[in-house]
């Protein structure tokens, strides 16, 4: 019985983790580039469900202020910037080379647009990171997207893994990036 309930959980889990990936919309506009801006936007983003400035207070109570600004440097700029690397390498990865290059062009024709919505870093040992995030693919400068893929939960590492938290954190962007990447090469074949 207990292995039946672990497999469950599993089974669940991995659902969870894949089965958000349907594109809405159509993604043609984006063949025939060379390149296309990837964007990531942290703006307004929860942390486990809190808003960042109490996930921040949390964090950082009773903490020295050293130890405060430390957190606040990982948190604003550690994260953001593997974030940021680890979901272009993994998407650049897996769309063949022969559509397009994604990364920071912020002058190429079109944008995919990732915005976070929630983010765990996971502890070590006991939870998985994991990314909740909105995708829309865009005509750069322009807001009103031609195609979306909303992703309920993408897990990261097992928190095993990776001790500390940034990079462990940062994983599940990679796997989200892997798997934007895969939408866009199932779409534009």
């Amino acid at each position: 019985m207990k292995i039946k309930n672990i497999l469950i959980v599993l089974l669940s889990i991995v659902t969870v983790s894949v089965s958000a990936q349907k594109l809405s919309g159509n993604i043609s506009p984006l063949k025939n580039q060379k390149e296309v801006n990837v964007v990531l936007d942290f703006t307004g983003t929860l942390a486990e469900g809190r808003s960042e400035e109490t996930y921040i207070e949390i964090k950082t109570n009773g903490k020295t202020e050293e130890e405060k600004a430390q957190f606040l440097s990982e948190w604003n700029e550690q994260l953001r910037n593997d974030a940021y690397n680890l979901l272009v390498e993994k998407m650049e990865n897996v769309v063949n080379p022969k559509l397009f290059s994604v990364g920071n062009y912020p002058n190429s024709e079109y944008t995919i647009y990732v915005k976070v919505a929630d983010l765990n870093p996971g502890a070590f040992l006991t939870i998985n990171s994991w990314v909740k995030a909105d995708v829309s693919f865009v005509k750069t400068g322009e807001t009103t997207p031609f195609a979306t893929v909303n992703y309920k939960r993408v897990l990261g590492m097992r928190s095993s893994y990776v001790a500390t938290w940034v990079p462990r954190a940062a994983m599940a962007f990679g796997y989200l990036g892997d798997n934007i990447g895969k939408v866009i090469s199932k779409n534009l074949k």
